[in-house]
């Protein structure tokens, strides 16, 4: 006896010629193969790293510590910052080429400036999943650290994970060595790519990263103080214009009373011989009385 379908509520044989059991069977696939190619959980990144390490003698993340307090989230791993640093320059002269860290220690990116810097671990993307990198948001997106790198790994990358950030918050902020600031997530392909391309891979900060970054930024700290350095210069040269013309006007002042001086003493110098000169001549004119007598 024909059974009642348990989707169109009809008779049929449970068949494919049901139309409505068939297409049922292909959502039921279709949500079969989401479940299958989704991302990965914390557990399924333990699950597929233990296979990985049997298959290829390593674990997916290098050196992996899944243990480690604040390496394990719900979705993700947390990675370090490496020992390669590099940090554009925010005076012309600061300029520097990458810096080596040690264990711990720290630099700073000011505001407005680039930093390139790499993760501590290595990974190994397998060929069937890929994955995808951001920055922690308390750590680094809170304080206005943005990345402007890539954000997701290829299928079969294998190497040390470069990020480019961008300092655009109004502080300097500084970071270390060891510093987990680096969010990583995996999730399925529905099957393996094809990886025989060659594809770069990062040891450390590559050079050719450093070059085009070489010159310095103008970031708004660094425009506010080139504006308050022309201020003070255009201050310090008004004050040395106004001295000179203090002083051009003290020695005017001082040259004037000079040759009014000088003047007023030929004069006075001068003046009685002119007086006495023509009381002589008129004594010697005027006849005398008994001249007129006789």
């Amino acid at each position: 006896m024909p059974a009642i379908c348990p989707f169109s509520f009809s008779r049929c044989l449970i068949s494919a010629s049901c139309g409505a059991c068939a297409d049922q069977g292909g959502r039921d696939e279709s949500m079969a193969t989401a479940k299958a190619f989704g991302f990965w959980t914390f557990e399924r990144l333990l699950e597929r790293s233990t296979e990985f390490e049997k298959e290829h003698g390593r674990p997916i993340i290098a050196p992996f510590f899944p243990d480690e307090q604040g390496r394990r989230e719900r979705a993700s791993y947390n990675m370090s910052v490496g020992e390669e640093i590099y940090i554009t320059p925010a005076t012309p002269d600061d300029y520097k080429s990458k810096e080596l860290l040690e264990a711990r220690e720290s630099r700073a990116i000011p505001p407005g400036q680039f930093a390139l810097m790499h993760s501590e671990e290595e990974v190994w993307i397998p060929k069937d999943a890929i994955a995808f990198i951001t920055l922690r948001s308390k750590s680094t997106k809170f304080r206005g650290l943005v990345n402007v790198s890539g954000f997701y790994v290829e299928p079969g990358y294998r190497g040390n994970l470069v990020f480019a950030v961008f300092n655009a918050g109004p502080a300097t902020i500084h970071v270390s060595r060891g510093d987990k600031w680096f969010e990583i997530f995996f999730a399925d392909l529905t099957g393996p790519a094809d990886i025989t391309g060659k594809k770069s891979t990062f040891k450390g900060v590559p050079t050719e990263l450093i070059t085009p970054l070489s010159d310095r930024f103008h970031s708004l700290p660094g425009l506010d103080q080139k504006i308050d350095e022309t201020r003070d210069e255009l201050d310090e040269r008004v004050q040395k214009i106004e001295r000179d013309h203090s002083i051009l006007r003290w020695s005017q002042g001082l040259i004037l009373g000079a040759l009014i001086a000088l003047g007023v003493r030929a004069c006075s110098e001068s003046g009685p011989e002119n007086v006495a000169a023509p009381r002589a001549d008129s004594e010697a004119a005027a006849p005398s009385p008994q001249a007129i007598a006789t």
